[in-house]
């Protein structure tokens, strides 16, 4: 059997005629930038998280980009951040000139470890911004980084790009700072056909800065207030997400029960599976195990026609573009740790119970447990 890690045509089979319909009538309308569908999604997804504004950009790390710029961070500030993210997550302000800090994670989640921001903010100097990211889907601990970020004067923008639809405490991702910046690359829970981005905020300042940062720094047509960008969500792209949007509790409901099948599963196995706390709604962007054989298990799955990645392997503050920040191997040992043992299983709404029951029969064989426990 062969089992992919993502199946978009398969994912979106179901509404691939309004997809079509969709692209057709923006064709036809000739509206391309910045029109009625991009206002008709912005305000959808605004709903949808509970938060009074989204502005549609051209891709997650120009959301970030343009969110952090939006809250007034600016060159001589620094950010803090965990080491365990894409690299856009520190590299989006970095270029800026808004150095980057990190923090190590708690081991259940792979996110912000409050203790250590904590550590951090107290240690380091002129730190204006946090980044909590929701990695692979699951929330962090944000009432405990709100309350030390407040204590130290220090501005939240959420990396929400994996985390579409996840809720802590009751309340959706991407409403609980300042700011927030989603993503919709398209293996994203919500994703379009290209690049895409959104930032959140309940701040008319932010978004106002944020209108404008998109656009040239327009106030007006040919009306230029600040220095800007051209990071616009295409017309297109808007269309398509607007009735995805409408799917997409339903496929975080899938990629939850999948990640129960894999639990069932994989249980009783040498196999660390994902947390998923009691006050989080996981929505599982990615599925994400640990093994101390990790290569010699991702060869042996492969062998078997089952694709895995690795979300990521090489932690930030160890990255050759960062070397001038002074960190070294041990740095963030929880971070590196689980660097060197995550796999990335297949995990999207339309993989079949007898795949996932397959790919988990390959782990137990690996470990020489063999059959599945169904």
């Amino acid at each position: 059997m062969e089992v992919n890690i993502f199946n978009l045509e398969r994912d979106h089979q179901d509404i691939k005629e309004t997809l079509i319909e969709r692209f057709r009538d923006i064709l036809s309308g000739g509206d391309f930038i910045l029109g009625r569908q991009v206002r008709a999604f912005e305000e959808a997804f605004a709903t949808y998280i509970g938060v009074k504004y989204a502005v549609g950009v051209n891709s997650g790390t120009d959301a970030l980009k343009i969110g952090g710029l939006s809250l007034g961070i600016k060159p001589g500030d620094r950010m803090v951040t965990t080491p365990n993210t894409y690299i856009s997550t520190a590299m989006c302000l970095s270029i800026h000139g808004i150095e980057p800090v990190f923090c190590d994670i708690e081991p259940k989640t792979y996110n912000m470890d409050p203790e250590a921001l904590e550590y951090v903010l107290g240690r380091e100097k002129g730190i204006r911004l946090c980044i909590p990211v929701h990695l692979y889907g699951h929330p962090c601990m944000m009432d405990e980084i709100i309350e030390i970020c407040k204590r130290n004067d220090v501005l939240i923008m959420e990396d929400a790009c994996q985390a579409h639809g996840a809720i802590y405490n009751g309340k959706k991702v991407g409403g609980l700072g300042h700011a927030a910046a989603f993503s919709f690359y398209p293996t994203k829970n919500l994703g379009c056909y290209g690049d895409g981005g959104i930032i959140t905020t309940d701040s008319d300042e932010v978004f106002e800065k944020a209108v404008m940062l998109r656009a040239y720094g327009q106030t007006a047509k040919h009306v230029h207030a600040v220095e800007g960008f051209n990071s616009r969500l295409d017309e297109i792209q808007a269309a398509l997400l607007l009735v995805k949007l409408e799917r997409l509790d339903y496929w975080n409901k899938r990629r939850r029960h999948i990640a129960w099948l894999y639990k069932r599963e994989l249980e009783d196995t040498p196999v660390v599976l994902p947390d998923d706390a009691s006050w989080a709604y996981h929505v599982y962007h990615l599925y994400v195990i640990r093994v101390k054989e990790r290569d010699e298990l991702i060869r042996y799955l492969r062998e078997k026609g089952v694709a895995t990645l690795i979300h990521y392997p090489t932690p930030i503050h160890l990255q050759g573009v960062y070397n001038r920040l002074g960190y070294k191997e041990g740095s963030f040992p929880n971070a590196e740790r689980a660097a060197e043992e995550i796999i990335s299983l297949p995990i999207y709404p339309s993989l079949r119970e007898d795949e996932v029951v397959y790919v988990s029969r390959c782990i137990r064989e690996f470990y020489g447990m063999g059959g599945n426990k169904i």
